[in-house]
């Protein structure tokens, strides 16, 4: 018995020392962090956030601090949101001490959702600048998150070298989810394919810190 629990504890610390730990049969695991506290907080929210089909429902407390309103924008808008939502919030997306205006879009492409953000100063009149005819003013911003047909490269961390084999970029179509915790606000990133989530920070431009990258269990 001694040695069976020798043998476990051994297995264990092994597991958390090369950066996996296991979030549910339906959940994530993670290959590989650079704060293993948030991390592992992020994998339990994610394990407690699936639905009966394993899908993430983003209604963990984690992600309900941040409170979105629709934007109303001046002219014809379009008859439903599923392809073409704004959203708007206030917070310090950035962690420098000071609240931005955060536009969070949704449009299609090929009939599938795709999420971008923008932002900008609390103060912003960007929104009574731009119309459903003219988004250019809220496009117009350096300080962005924009990829919708592009690529966002998982090379900010070092990779162990099996999971590198299967690791490339999330791509094409992106759900991005801004979250708040231990009040520094993070970013959840995942593409349409969804085998991969990262948990970054945002550093403005279109630089991000990666924190974590966690991979669907039994991939």
């Amino acid at each position: 018995m001694q040695f069976i629990q020798q043998l476990v504890s051994g297995l264990l610390t092994f597991m958390m020392s090369v950066g996996v730990v296991w979030a549910g049969e339906r959940g994530y695991q993670l290959v590989v962090g650079r704060d293993s506290k948030l991390c592992a907080r992020m994998l339990e929210a994610f394990r407690e956030d699936v639905d009966d089909r394993g899908r993430l429902r983003y209604q963990h407390e984690i992600f309900r601090q941040i409170t979105w309103k629709p934007v109303e924008l001046k002219g014809q808008g379009p008859k439903t949101r599923h392809c073409s939502s704004l959203d708007k919030a206030m917070f310090d997306l950035d962690n420098d001490g000071q609240l931005d205006l955060v536009v969070k879009t949704t449009f299609c492409m090929k009939g599938a959702p795709s999420d971008s953000f923008y932002m900008f100063s609390a103060d912003s009149a960007v929104l009574e600048q731009a119309n459903w005819q003219d988004l250019s003013a809220l496009l117009a911003t350096p300080d962005k998150f924009e990829r919708t047909g592009g690529r966002y490269q998982l090379s900010g961390l070092p990779v162990p070298s099996e999971a590198g084999k299967h690791l490339s970029a999330l791509s094409m179509m992106f759900t991005l989810q801004p979250f708040i915790i231990d009040e520094k606000a993070y970013v959840a990133l995942t593409d349409g394919r969804g085998e991969w989530m990262v948990i970054a920070k945002y550093l403005r431009g279109d630089r991000f810190e990666d924190a974590c990258y966690l991979q669907t269990a039994g991939r």
